[in-house]
């Protein structure tokens, strides 16, 4: 392990506005799949016009835990600049959801541990003991993310793997918090 990867990752997680928005969609749209940010939509592949406004929209409408959707999302501030999004959802009365993407050139930083450091905090002032997350098994980057953090991973049996293109099953992961 070399120095530098004993020294704190100076992450911050800005509120979404218009303007944080506006730069958060660009970063995606340069630097990450449409595939790892939204869902499929249409039959076109890649950052579409639909996928675009679904961005959008998402974002826009995930403005709190108690609010309409459930949900909040976060951008992901590193080095004076945008490195993806992170969010939680309420899932339940003490389990929250969460899900996080980040650029190419962010990854393996350890961005995306800090920022999950700090949404299980938020996560545990929100009344929550656990998070869960799902990923697929074949991202191996996700799933070191997930233990690293404390997780217990769950892959479902055989007969109730909803099968993916590649071969990959989903698994799900669920962090104690606390």
């Amino acid at each position: 392990m070399s120095p530098a990867a004993d020294l704190p990752v100076v992450v911050f997680l800005v509120e979404i506005e218009d303007d944080v928005l506006e730069q958060l969609l660009a970063v995606a749209v340069r630097d990450a799949a449409a595939d790892e940010v939204t869902p499929a939509l249409g039959n076109a592949e890649g950052w579409t016009a639909e996928r675009i406004d679904w961005f959008r929209d998402y974002h826009r409408q995930a403005t709190g835990l108690d609010g309409p959707t459930r949900q909040k999302t976060w951008a992901i501030s590193y080095a004076g600049g945008l490195a993806g999004s992170i969010r939680l959802r309420r899932t339940g009365p003490v389990t929250l959801e969460t899900g996080i993407w980040l650029a190419r050139c962010c990854r393996g930083l350890g961005i995306g541990r800090e920022a999950l450091r700090q949404v299980k905090v938020l996560a545990a002032a929100a009344g929550a003991t656990a998070l869960a997350a799902d990923t697929t098994s074949d991202n191996r980057a996700a799933l070191a993310l997930l233990r690293g953090s404390g997780a217990e991973l769950d892959s479902p049996a055989t007969s109730d793997v909803r099968a993916l293109g590649s071969g990959a099953a989903w698994v799900q992961a669920r962090i104690p918090l606390g």
